[in-house]
């Protein structure tokens, strides 16, 4: 067991990827404290899902313009810099929104308007974050360290939702934003430590638009490149959506508040670890294929498990199964995309991933409509069938994908 938990973490050995991966652990608490507060606050304000799902929208419209501009600039220009003043601009946002909780000045326009920040941070973030990776531990330890990625994010969300809706339900929503700020102040300090060596740069020059046709001629002259773009829509758009739900289902079927939605969300972490130490701990991952689909279908069936969820107690395994699902596919997805990636194009592959996070609030969207009209059940059936359907799409455009 030592053994295997050392292999796990294998790639904290490097000096580097460890501040890397810490600010990725700490970017991620400020994440769950934003999900969690932005989703409560409106709902407390408007008691619509529909409305929640629309702030989501706002969030990630940046994604489908910066997100793919942040892949040009990965490739383009110093990745360190450049994520420093990204986490810079996120700090700013989050030290905004907890002014205007604390001071009693919030109104839901200030709510789009911070989120629509925050969404062009992320978008320029990942695509610089996730390139940086194979820089730092190669190829060999590829699936480790996009495991460990994994790891930070849900090793946060096991007690992160769970702490910030309690110290909401205690005090105030501003202090999550306040938990928020700080963190990214130290998110700054471990990046400035990491040194990234020198490499290609065969995007450093020309016109920016040109560069980001070339990822996109380059991703359909490739179609593994392009089926796994599009497999992500299903766990990392259409699945992930259901986020928007959460709180229409623990007030209007399990009659509870934000404390609920804050622990669902953390025990999804409880998955979510599992997964990525999993994955972690092999030294090779032979069977990415068939890893991908079926953490797929597996995230589509526990969507449908939720749309019959009548009682509490069936919430928490769903929300297990959700993450484990998730964190499998995420790792086998990434890893495989920075193997079959060339150096000079990884910035702009990786930005093409982050199309599926902005199409995520448009399914939230279109679930939350249909909570709304409906129930909260006929929202997670809609999201289901849209994960299934996208497996489906992808084993008919590239079969071959069970084999990677």
């Amino acid at each position: 067991m030592p053994d295997t938990i050392a292999a796990a973490f294998r790639s904290l050995s490097n000096r580097n990827f460890r501040y890397l991966w810490f600010g990725q652990v700490l970017s991620a608490t400020a994440m769950h404290a934003d999900m969690v507060a932005r989703a409560w606050l409106v709902w407390d304000i408007t008691d619509s899902s529909t409305s929640v799902a629309s702030v989501l929208v706002v969030r990630a419209a940046p994604m489908l313009v910066l997100g793919l501009l942040g892949g040009v600039a990965a490739d383009r220009f110093d990745r360190r810099k450049l994520l420093m003043i990204i986490q810079a601009w996120t700090l700013l946002m989050h030290i905004v929104m907890a002014a205007l909780l604390l001071t009693d000045s919030i109104e839901l326009w200030h709510v789009y308007v911070v989120a629509f920040g925050l969404g062009a941070g992320m978008a320029m973030n990942q695509p610089v974050r996730t390139s940086i990776i194979p820089n730092l531990v190669g190829r060999k330890e590829m699936i480790n360290a996009m495991s460990l990625n994994s790891v930070a994010i849900n090793s946060t969300r096991f007690v992160g939702p769970a702490a910030i809706a309690a110290l909401i339900a205690a005090t105030d929503v501003g202090w999550a934003y306040v938990w928020s700020a700080f963190a990214f102040l130290v998110v700054i300090w471990t990046t400035s430590k990491v040194n990234i060596p020198k490499i290609s740069r065969r995007a450093s020059r020309g016109n920016p638009f040109s560069q980001l046709i070339e990822g996109f001629v380059y991703i359909g002259r490739h179609r593994v490149i392009l089926a796994l773009v599009l497999l992500g829509m299903g766990p990392l758009a259409i699945g992930f959506s259901h986020q928007a739900l959460l709180p229409q289902l623990v007030e209007e079927t399990y009659g509870k508040g934000v404390t609920l939605m804050g622990f669902i969300q953390s025990a999804g972490a409880i998955g979510g670890l599992a997964g990525g130490l999993f994955i972690a701990s092999r030294r090779d991952v032979s069977y990415k294929g068939r890893l991908m689909l079926l953490s797929s279908l597996s995230y589509a069936l526990a969507l449908l498990g939720f749309a019959g969820a009548k009682y509490m107690w069936m919430a928490f395994p769903l929300i297990i199964w959700i993450g484990a699902s998730q964190t499998l596919f995420r790792a086998g997805n990434s890893a495989t995309l920075m193997e079959i990636s060339p150096d000079h194009l990884r910035g702009r592959i990786i930005s093409a991933t982050l199309l599926d996070t902005a199409l995520s609030p448009l399914a939230g969207l279109a679930a939350g409509v249909v909570a709304d009209r409906w129930n909260v059940g006929a929202g997670y059936m809609v999201l289901s069938a849209g994960c299934f359907a996208i497996v489906a799409l992808v084993m008919l455009m590239y079969p071959r994908i069970k084999d990677l």
